[in-house]
């Protein structure tokens, strides 16, 4: 038999024939079993020929598959039993082998960490925007999608935009194409832009089950960005399950290092906590690198909305990062805010900037900065010995001012 052509696309392999090709995707392993679809085409026309699942650990599921092939596509001197041993030998080997190690060693040199949009959105990396329905996500995945693929580097919000075009590939689960027309074309005509595009995908499979689908599009597109609207939908499944979490972790990192991704995610269900959370396990803040809560607060012809530092992985944690959404007849006009402008985002800072925050106004108690900053008095004092280490702050629990340098 004639050896094929192969070729290791992560999600799928691909053998070649001179006859046909035959490409292996959508694998499973659950225990001692290992299942995948194969897909044949006719090298000729393009034509195709079969598709098909197969466990091909199951020696009765090979042979029927090579009866079935041999009627319909019988092919001089081939033999589709030996065929399909090859291909799940092969496909075997290299699920096991998985990726290959790499030496790493401190003399290595390494690029300094880069950004599509600083400093949210770090490149080449996974990252999550969570928070409560009508937050703003939505129209902010829009504008960043705008920074993104103009690019738009005079932006009013003060963020760092890519030197270059960035091609983003919008995949929405929630809403339909109408809805982010409608964003696209009332920021474009409110900051008087010109142009804008996104490119936009409505998805209904979990992003698991469509891997394929969405690579062949960010191949065809040279697309460097995802955008995922939201996690609740493309995860598929009980959020609070650890798999759940997982496959959609593993579905993200599967697309490889030159795709950067952004997830919009719900928050969690307790909407009064302080502490908040993205929705579901905890395995999926685990796989994001970087994670941004969004927070909002409508006036009646605005939208004041404020992004937190969660989890910082590969740099500091920032500071926090605000903006208001003015809706006009001319269009939607966006500019920077400054959040602790905004009574509402400061409750929801950490308690370190509460307090400095607070005492920008004059000296106070520790049991007045209990009740100012609605925060408990073991949490208060803790945050106080910090500041203090930190030279940020005088005095004792009768009297805390500012430290002026």
């Amino acid at each position: 038999m004639i050896s094929p052509q192969f070729e290791n696309k992560s999600t799928k392999y691909i053998f070649a024939w001179p006859e046909f090709i035959c490409e292996v995707g959508r694998m499973h392993i659950d225990h001692d079993r290992t299942s995948c679809q194969l897909i044949f085409i006719n090298t000729k026309d393009s034509a195709h020929i079969l598709r098909t699942r197969l466990n091909i650990e199951t020696n009765a599921s090979r042979a029927k598959l090579a009866k079935d092939l041999t009627e319909r596509c019988p092919i001089k001197d081939l033999d589709w039993l030996d065929t399909i041993e090859y291909i799940a030998e092969k496909t075997m080997r290299e699920l096991e082998h998985g990726e290959p190690v790499i030496t790493i060693q401190s003399t290595d040199e390494f690029s300094d960490l880069k950004y599509l949009i600083y400093p949210i959105i770090p490149e080449g990396k996974p990252t999550a925007i969570f928070g409560d329905p009508g937050s703003g996500k939505s129209q902010l995945a829009v504008i960043l999608s705008m920074v993104m693929s103009l690019p738009w580097s005079d932006n009013p919000l003060k963020l760092g935009a890519p030197e270059k075009p960035v091609k983003v590939l919008f995949l929405d689960y929630e809403a339909d194409i109408e809805d982010i027309q409608r964003q696209l074309a009332l920021f474009t005509q409110g900051m008087e832009l010109g142009y804008g595009s996104i490119e936009y995908r409505r998805c209904s499979m979990p992003i698991a089950d469509d891997l394929e689908g969405i690579r062949k599009h960010i191949e065809e597109l040279d697309a460097k960005c995802l955008i995922i609207d939201s996690v609740s939908l493309a995860a598929g499944g009980d959020l609070n399950r650890m798999d759940v979490a997982t496959n959609y972790v593993r579905s993200l990192r599967s697309l490889g290092p030159d795709i950067t991704s952004i997830s919009l995610a719900h928050t969690s269900k307790d909407r009064e906590s302080k502490i908040k959370t993205i929705l579901g396990s905890v395995l999926f803040e685990a796989g994001f690198r970087s994670v941004w809560e969004i927070r909002a607060d409508e006036g009646n012809d605005t939208l004041d909305i404020a992004l937190f530092h969660r989890k910082a992985n590969l740099s500091k944690k920032f500071h926090d990062i605000g903006f208001r959404i003015s809706y006009t007849d001319a269009g939607n006009i966006v500019e920077s805010l400054d959040p602790r402008s905004v009574p509402e985002f400061v409750r929801r800072m950490s308690v370190n900037k509460q307090i400095l925050e607070a005492l920008k106004h004059g000296k106070l108690s520790s049991q007045e900065l209990v009740e100012q900053t609605d925060n408990k008095i073991s949490d208060i004092n803790v945050a106080l010995s910090r500041l203090k280490k930190a030279n940020q702050i005088i005095g004792d629990s009768k009297g805390w001012g500012l430290l002026l340098v």
